[in-house]
């Protein structure tokens, strides 16, 4: 039977998955590279559960220990021809650290800003980046230009811009 400090190890690490997920990317410019060190990360805090005191914040520990896997990871990859010097790591691990930890709040902007959208937007940007549809299949499945939805498409990232942008200064 998991206990409490169990669950809320559990808790935080599904909710904070999608910022170390960021933070990896970020420092790994191969998209295989960083799910291997996500992984990794993952499987390192599961080991380091115990060590997490519930009552401080989660996501700074938790860069902490996918600070060091990509530093381990780039040790190991020295071979390869462009690695980066373990100083410019950790100078550029700072500025992802803090971008990944406004993640949640742009995530979570974003999905109130979805809401907002007309029905008929939100399909769009539903068929395009989800279903992955070009937009010339768009075009010929709606009745409408290329030109048309392209321009509908950036209209509406101009407007999901703006008001994630106004959520961010309304919950700061």
């Amino acid at each position: 039977m998991p206990t409490l400090d169990d669950i809320r190890f559990i808790e935080a690490l599904t909710r904070h998955q999608p910022a170390l997920e960021a933070f990896c990317h970020a420092n790994l410019a191969n998209r295989e590279d960083a799910r291997e060190v996500l992984q990794a990360t993952c499987v390192k805090l599961w080991q380091k559960a115990a060590d997490w005191n519930p009552d401080t914040e989660f996501l700074p520990w938790a860069f902490t220990v996918a600070r060091f896997m990509v530093l381990s990871h780039y040790r190991d990859h020295k071979r390869d021809r462009l690695v980066f010097d373990e100083d410019v790591i950790m100078a550029m691990a700072d500025e992802i650290e803090e971008a990944a930890t406004k993640f949640d709040d742009r995530r979570e902007a974003l999905t109130k800003c979805l809401r907002k959208l007309k029905q008929r937007q939100r399909s769009l940007l539903h068929d395009h980046y989800t279903l992955s549809q070009s937009l010339r299949e768009i075009a010929e499945a709606s009745g409408r230009s290329l030109s048309a939805v392209k321009m509908t498409l950036l209209r509406i990232r101009q407007q999901l811009s703006a008001c994630i942008e106004r959520e961010i200064r309304t919950d700061s």
